[in-house]
Parts: C-alpha cells; structure tokens; sequence
C-alpha cells in the first residue's frame, strides 16, 4: 500500500519568503518608514494596504502633497482615493475605542495606537484645511505634469510638443494615422514593393497585426534606430516586430 501525502499549504503571509502573522506581515507592509514590494493575488487587499500607508504617512506628519500614489488606470486612482476620503470621514465620527481597532489593523502597536487614535479622528478636518490633497494619478497623469513644468527650451530639444492633450484611450488616434500610412506606401514605388512583399508571404492581417505592434512599441523602435539598429522583421506566426 502507498502513502499518498498532500503538499503542504502555502503561507498565507510571509516576509522575506519566511511565514509570518498576519499582525506581523501588516506591521511591515503599512509601515511608511519601510520600502517594501508586496505581491499579492487580485482581490488579496492591496488598495486597502496601499490607502493604509498613505493613512500611516498622514499621521507621521506627512503633508498631504507629499504623498504620490501612482497606478495604471483612472479607474484604481479613483478606487484609493474614494478609499482614502471614505475612511477619513468615517474615522472623524468614530468612538476612540473603534480607532484604536483600526490603527492595531494596520500595523501600529496597542500603545502606539492609543496614543495616535485622536490624531487620526482628527485627519480629516485637517485635510480639509490643508488645501493641497494627496496625489494620486495614473503614469500617463503624472509624466504629462513632468512635461507641464518642464523649460521649452528641453521640449523642444527632445522633440516634443509645447502643448499637448492627454489621451487615456489612444484608439481613435490610432485610427487616424492608418489612412496617411498606407497613402505614403502607395506613392512610394518602394515602399511599396516592401510592402506587397510581406503581404504576399505573411497576408495582409499578420502584416497589419505586425505594424500595429510596431506602432505600439514607437518609443523602443525610436531608440533603437538612434543606436543603429535598422530595418524590422515580421514573424509569421506572431505577427511581432522587432529589430
């Protein structure tokens, strides 16, 4: 007879690739003080973790701009900073015993939260009054506020636009730039023989596949030409570009 053993359960919560509470792992995670990178499954509570660090940063004495909290899409950023005003409200009217729960939750010790619970219920009306909130903001958001306050004179050495709109869905302009494309491989004869040459071997949808991912990956193209690496191969199957 055979012995058959199930693996052993993964922990919920470890540091470091070593076990831990679940007291100990928020403990490191919400502490504002500590760098740290958390891996986490989707729906795991990272939004809560992330708002409670900004939580923990206020009650440290961080003003509110200077806290940046950047994610992919407006979507997250309006999540965490509907999470961050929710709970700071919630919080002016709780009883203190309730905020001590709140703060021990999010890492601080049963003293420390004794001591910060009043400062906590008192957060929100000092928001209010500070007048600059916390930043939080898509990366698309944050560059183009980098490129708002950059000199001219550096725009204008990088090639880029003085004045610009922020796109968060670039598909209709996407859209607009296929008519001029295939326009300039029609007048030329030899972009055109190019052209018909990969259509011919790969089909006209992996070789439009192909340049849409081509367009995508602009920057990297761009780069790639400064360094010398010219020209650009079609994979069949893939329907990828690369240099």
């Amino acid at each position: 007879m055979t012995e058959s053993h199930s693996p052993p359960a993964q922990a919920a919560y470890e540091h470091n690739g070593r076990p831990v509470s679940r007291e100990a792992f928020y403990a490191i995670a919400c502490d504002p003080a500590r760098s740290v990178a958390v891996e986490a499954c989707a729906g795991a509570g990272k939004t809560w973790m992330l708002v409670s660090r900004m939580l923990r940063a206020l009650l440290d004495g961080c003003a509110p701009h200077e806290i940046l909290a950047i994610t992919f899409t407006k979507k997250a950023a309006g999540e965490m900073r509907q999470r961050l005003q929710e709970w700071l409200e919630q919080f002016s009217h709780k009883p203190l015993e309730e905020l001590t729960a709140e703060l021990i939750a999010r890492g601080i010790s049963p003293q420390g939260a004794l001591e910060k619970r009043e400062a906590l219920q008192n957060l929100y009306r000092q928001l209010l009054t500070a007048g600059r909130p916390v930043q939080i903001r898509t990366f698309h958001s944050w560059f183009a506020a980098l490129l708002g306050t950059a000199p001219l004179a550096l725009l204008q050495q990088q090639g880029l636009p003085a004045h610009f709109e922020l796109l968060e869905d670039d598909a209709e302009a996407v859209r607009e730039v296929w008519p001029p494309f295939l326009q300039t491989v029609a007048d030329s004869a030899s972009l055109r023989a190019d052209y018909e040459a990969v259509v011919a071997r790969h089909g006209r949808s992996q070789t439009h596949k192909a340049l849409a991912a081509a367009l995508a990956k602009r920057v990297e193209f761009d780069l790639a030409d400064e360094a010398g690496h010219h020209g650009f191969v079609v994979g069949a199957q893939a329907g990828a570009v690369g240099h």
